[in-house]
This record gives C-alpha cells, structure tokens and sequence, in this order.
C-alpha cells in the first residue's frame, strides 16, 4: 500500500471485531507516529493506552455519568460558537448521512441516543488511547499533535488496523484523569478506538462528503 491509498482509504471506523491487536503492534505504529514534525522538535504529544481491561473501566465509568446525567466542565470547545454556516452545513451531512446509514430516522431519539452513547464505549474496539497535550501549549502546539495523529492512523492503516478519532472524550475530563492519573498541566484532547474493523456493520458503509477543490483552494498569480 503506497501512501495515497492510505490516505484515501482512511475513514472513521466505528464498529470492530473482537480481535486483540498485539501490543507489539501498537508500540510498532506509536514509534512510527512519534516521526512527525513538531517547531523546534517539541514532540508535545503524550498518549496513554488502554488495554481491554482498562478500555473497560474507563467505559463503564463514563457511562454511568452519561447515563444519569453528569455533565462535567468542557475545557475546551470542540466546535466555535456559533459555528458558521459553511461548516455547519457539513455537520449537519455528516450527521445525517451516517444515521442514513444506520437506518435509523430523524424521530427516533433513542436511537440516536444510543449511538452517541456508543462513543463512550470507544464503539466496541477492544483497545483504546487517550491523547493529551500540556495545556501551556496554544494553537502551534496542538497542531503539532494533530500531526502526530494522522501519522498514527495512516501507520494503523499500513499494519491493517482500523481507528477513529473521539472528540467526545474531552466532555468527560474529570472522569478521565480521575481514571488515567494524568498530570494536571496536561489536557484531554480526545480518545481513540482501535483494533480491527467489523466490515459487515452499516456504520462502515458510508463516507463523509469532500468539498471540491475550488471551495478551500485560492492560486494567487
């Protein structure tokens, strides 16, 4: 698989088999992740993994709090506010094409429910990770990890495994460092499932639209 296959098969998985990947493996993709570029070499990224065992704790936990409705204080906003109507837009289909898929309707608020409750159960994925970054850091920095991060899911793709990306984990700070003893100048940035995709889900089918290359695309002469 050459790199622009990578790139181009990349897409958020959120339904996987029951099958463990190695930790050898994991180690594998992390060593090759922790190549990406960062100003000054910083490497600002910091990644804790968890194994089935922990994956569970930290689900099971968060769940009860989303279950019975304790909301903790977000540190950081995952969306502007208000967020503009060019980006909106795209949610919003993301959003829709995804229930679509799930054939679940716009009424059925139980169903939707239990989807975005699925998030807290890193969507099935036998392991999971949380990225944290030092909160003295501003913009550059988290950029920097961002970075690192797409390093890591394209070397995931290259060793077969599937990944996705959880903002949602940031909602839950105070249950995560309660759970993962981070240091406090460290923020939750997101999560990560990972482990193997389970192709025969729905969930899987569809992809999230591109916008043409002339929307985000300006040649200055």
């Amino acid at each position: 698989m050459n790199i622009r296959e990578a790139i181009e098969k990349r897409f958020s998985v959120r339904a996987f088999t029951e099958k463990v990947p190695k930790i050898e493996t994991i180690k594998e993709i992390l060593k090759t992740a922790g190549t990406a570029p960062s100003g000054g070499n910083i490497q600002p990224w910091k990644v804790y993994v968890l194994s089935e065992k922990a994956k569970k704790g930290l689900s099971d936990k968060t769940l009860y709090n989303f279950d019975n409705g304790v909301q903790e204080e977000i540190e950081y906003d995952i969306y502007p506010k208000p967020l503009a109507d060019e980006y909106k837009k795209r949610r919003y289909e993301c959003g829709a094409d995804m229930y679509r898929a799930l054939s679940i309707e716009k009424d059925d608020l139980d169903s939707r429910f239990n989807q975005i409750r699925e998030n807290y159960n890193f969507f099935g994925a036998p392991l999971g990770m949380i990225i944290t970054i030092d909160r003295s850091f501003g913009k550059n920095g988290w950029g920097h990890v961002g970075m690192f991060l797409e390093n890591l899911w394209l070397s995931a793709i290259d060793q077969g495994l599937a990944m996705c990306l959880q903002e949602s984990w940031s909602i839950y700070p105070k249950t995560v460092k309660e759970f993962i003893k981070h240091p406090d100048n460290e923020i939750v940035w997101c999560g990560i499932a990972i482990g193997y995709e389970d192709s025969s889900k729905p969930i899987n089918q569809y992809r999230t639209r591109r916008e043409n290359l002339d929307s985000f695309v300006s040649f200055i002469e």
